[in-house]
């Protein structure tokens, strides 16, 4: 004889073991489509959406999340997606992450630190996209691997080396340096003290821009090479 609230609890037993994703995509028709294609699949719940990187990092406190999905551009006051994805891994050091983007990235794990490189993925944003595909990127990332989508694998390199000497926070403080914010705007966005953002960009400066030249704009010079590297889809091969 069944007993009672047996099939409730088999119900529950089954949500704890899905993995559970967060779907950070500015354009909510995108965001909704997506969330249900993946939604529909056993064996993956889409626990939380954001539209940017403060949505994000609150539903990252308020759920447990095992992988995050993100697009790549989410709007000129949040973070880029790789570097809102560093910042959730400060969060949840084993986080899965999956770049979902429109755009082409060639060589994508080289623009990853080395020491970031495990359950990272990247598939390209397209028509023919489905929920069983996406679904099983998400579970191999989940399981610790690396899943990129062809047109990752071109051969056009992109040199990462100066970026990789920065920390987290520094590139954190740098993407949103390119957003237009100033050391002060920075300090709050990332509670920091304003002190320590601008030893930050100092020491960023010193970095991507080693050789300062008559009339160099630091700001620029570096900001541009971040871009560079990390947005490598909008320079010339």
């Amino acid at each position: 004889m069944r007993e009672p609230g047996s099939a409730a609890t088999i119900r529950a037993m089954a949500a704890d073991a899905s993995i559970n994703v967060l779907y950070v995509e500015d354009d909510p028709v995108l965001r909704t489509i997506l969330a249900d294609m993946v939604e529909g699949v056993e064996g993956v719940r889409v626990v939380a959406t954001a539209a940017d990187d403060d949505e994000a990092i609150a539903a990252m406190q308020e759920h447990r999340i095992d992988v995050a999905m993100l697009d790549l551009a989410l709007g000129a006051r949040s973070l880029h997606g790789v570097d809102l994805a560093l910042r959730l891994r400060t969060m949840k050091p084993r986080l899965g992450i999956v770049i979902v983007s429109q755009h082409l990235l060639p060589n994508f794990h080289a623009s990853i630190p080395e020491a970031e490189q495990h359950s990272w993925s990247y598939i390209q944003k397209r028509g023919d996209l489905s929920g069983l595909e996406l679904a099983q990127v998400v579970h191999a990332t989940f399981e610790g691997k690396m899943v990129l989508d062809p047109s990752a694998l071109d051969g056009r390199a992109v040199d990462t080396s100066a970026l990789e000497q920065l920390s987290a926070r520094q590139r954190s403080v740098l993407a949103l340096l390119a957003t237009g914010r100033d050391a002060i705007g920075i300090a709050e966005d990332l509670d920091l003290p304003h002190t320590t953002v601008r030893r930050d960009i100092s020491n960023a400066y010193r970095v991507l821009v080693p050789d300062v030249g008559p009339g160099d704009d630091l700001r620029i010079t570096a900001v541009l090479e971040y871009l560079r590297v990390t947005r490598p889809y909008d320079f010339e091969a």
